[in-house]
């Protein structure tokens, strides 16, 4: 399904600060969105050419609708033998799954599609076929794979004479290095009823801004909204009270990890989950329109909560 409106809004104030710096776009369709790629330094086209490459092959090798990605033989139970850039992607996320206390799951396949989510068959299926597909582990990397691609790209920057950069993954966001003028990069949060972002985001340096929404993947059946974000514990989509949740930090996996976890959690939970990690922010609107945010995000253009 092509979502062609980001998913997190990119706010990029860039009049007076790229001066005559080489500048790069790129354009690309892939893990089932649009992504926008702005490169600024002298090697800025060769980056986004293999930036638009890198992104490509992570999403051959982790479809999960593509019979030939690594990810199906896993699921299909052929052998397949891993890279070590591939066994440590799937241990990073084992490791977040066990450090949400499973709430991020990264073997949700069988669930996914028993709610139709791929390939937009979507269904409410029984809890008997529910309670049947939670017994199944099957990968589906598809809460973690943006934000892994978003470390991976500033990792091939870093290879390159690049002075900064900004990337909008489809609802992931990630800048490198800051504006030359010094001021933040602006990331405006979606509203999901549509118009003016919710709030807007200062960031600075290389930084991931993750947003996890029940607006972004959604079916109705019966008069009853169906999303995406799956609550592992109960087969169905989290009945959190919260519309969604966005995470800023330096690790852009774990950024998008947490997204999806922090939003299963609640907003109670979340922040309790915050104030004993303290090496995220995030901000938090809920059903009934409410923003919070985290003392260290820096959120402005909106009426907030401070989460302390």
């Amino acid at each position: 399904m092509k979502r062609f409106c980001a998913l997190i809004l990119c706010v990029c104030l860039l009049a007076g600060c790229a001066g005559q710096t080489p500048h790069a776009q790129q354009t690309v369709y892939a893990m089932d969105t649009v992504m926008d790629l702005q490169v600024w330094g002298a090697d800025c086209k060769k980056a986004t050419r293999q930036l638009q490459d890198m992104i490509c092959a992570l999403e051959a090798d982790w479809s999960a609708t593509s019979a030939s990605s690594v990810l199906s033989q896993l699921n299909s139970g052929v052998s397949s033998t891993l890279t070590n850039q591939q066994q440590a992607l799937l241990d990073r996320v084992i490791d977040m799954q066990k450090r949400t206390g499973g709430l991020y799951d990264p073997q949700l396949y069988a669930l996914c599609s028993a709610w139709g989510f791929y390939g937009q068959q979507f269904r409410v299926p029984t809890q008997e076929e529910i309670t049947q597909a939670q017994s199944v582990q099957q990968w589906d990397l598809g809460g973690a794979l943006k934000g892994y691609c978003g470390d991976r790209a500033v990792a091939l920057l870093d290879t390159c004479n690049v002075d900064y950069a900004i990337l909008n993954l489809g609802g992931n966001v990630q800048t490198y290095g800051s504006k030359p003028d010094g001021t933040p990069w602006q990331i405006g949060i979606q509203n999901p009823e549509g118009g003016d972002p919710i709030g807007i985001l200062s960031v600075t340096g290389t930084t991931a801004v993750v947003t996890s929404g029940d607006y972004q993947r959604s079916f109705e059946a019966n008069g009853v909204t169906y999303h995406h974000l799956l609550d592992p514990r109960t087969g169905s989509p989290a009945r959190s009270g919260l519309r969604s949740v966005t995470v800023i930090g330096k690790d852009g996996l774990a950024a998008d990890c947490l997204s999806t976890a922090l939003f299963v959690m609640g907003l109670e939970e979340a922040s309790a989950f915050w104030r004993e990690n303290r090496d995220f922010e995030a901000v938090f609107l809920t059903d009934e329109g409410k923003l919070y945010a985290t003392e260290g995000a820096d959120l402005t253009n909106c009426i907030f909560e401070v989460i302390a």
